[in-house]
């Protein structure tokens, strides 16, 4: 199996290589290619997503990054927003592991309309507009994504996420979609829930979601506060799903100030890495590597983001160990 292998910024090559290691003790024959985004691709190519990279990306259909530093401000789009729309990734796939539930709460949250489209301009000075963007095709290949998701994994609700009691149009076509998606899965329960209720419920009740969907910018933050329940932006690993290509990375940013310190949580890359298993049809290796990841966060093998002093290092190997056990005991 072949697999895009991009280090990105900051954090990135540390927790990459965590990621391949654990990839590797799963005893699967893959075969890493190496390409630049980010960064260090705009100090060679001078682009922080280049063709060759995405070409390569579509080539094999699958690819493990790194996360990639942005400005905030000024006119440089972040090569996250590149990827995802040139590949048309239009499904975000973040399951929040919180270990008092049984099993990780699905949040799919589209990824290349909403906000996300970067549509602005500024009519006059000191003024600046920002479009909100969704199209009907968009919202239903999204939810539909969140029902099939549902589907594979003997979920028994999906609640949509929104504001459509305040944006009737791009909010209320989302809703609109879900209700016309459920029709197609009898057997699921559809609900609904406004964007700020779901805020609190998912901190308050964690366990009362099964599945949710989301339109762009409401995912990207509930995707934050679930992992804060969870413990960490460390822990939540994710997909970033088209037609034909995932892309599977860590949730959160570069972690510029722990670059090269040996401290950064890897589990977010490794469960990224667990997750591209699993959908690339490699179950039950995906499997290991994500309870590897779950037994390991009940040892309290802790790195600095958990309150702990355990290195990358450390964590690592204790995933790596208990992915080698698994493997052994399914061999046996």
């Amino acid at each position: 199996m072949k697999i895009v292998l991009i280090a990105g910024d900051g954090v990135g090559p540390e927790i990459t290589a965590a990621a391949v290691r654990v990839v590797e003790a799963t005893g699967l024959d893959v075969e890493w290619i190496e390409a630049d985004a980010g960064e260090t691709a705009l100090a060679k190519h001078g682009d922080v997503a280049p063709n060759h990279t995405l070409d390569l990306i579509r080539e094999t259909g699958l690819a493990l990054k790194g996360p990639f530093y942005t400005p905030s401000g000024g006119s440089r789009r972040s090569p996250n927003q590149r990827i995802r729309r040139e590949l048309e990734l239009y499904a975000c796939v973040r399951p929040i592991d919180i270990l008092s539930l049984p099993r990780p709460v699905l949040l799919v949250r589209e990824n290349v309309e909403d906000m996300y489209a970067a549509v602005e301009w500024s009519p006059a000075p000191g003024v600046a507009e920002g479009l909100k963007i969704a199209t009907w095709h968009g919202c239903i290949r999204i939810v539909r994504h969140a029902f099939e998701r549902a589907a594979a994994e003997s979920r028994s609700r999906v609640t949509l996420v929104h504001k459509a009691n305040n944006l009737k149009l791009t909010e209320g076509m989302l809703l609109d979609a879900a209700r016309e998606v459920a029709e197609d899965f009898p057997h699921i329960r559809l609900d609904d829930l406004i964007v700020d209720t779901a805020a609190a419920q998912l901190v308050l009740e964690p366990g009362s979601f099964d599945v949710i969907v989301t339109s762009n910018t409401f995912g990207d933050i509930l995707s934050s506060v679930g992992a804060a329940v969870a413990g960490s932006l460390g822990l939540v690993g994710s997909l970033n799903c088209g037609d034909n290509v995932i892309v599977a990375e860590a949730s959160h940013g570069h972690v510029g100030d722990l670059t090269g310190t040996g401290r950064v949580n890897p589990l977010a890359m490794i469960s990224a890495a667990g997750l591209l298993l699993r959908d690339a049809g490699h179950t039950n290796l995906g499997d290991a590597v994500l309870d590897a990841v779950r037994e390991t966060r009940k040892k309290e093998i802790q790195t600095l983001d958990l309150g702990g002093e355990a290195t990358t290092e450390q964590v690592t190997d204790a995933v790596v160990q208990s992915v080698r056990d698994a493997v052994t005991r399914q061999a046996a």
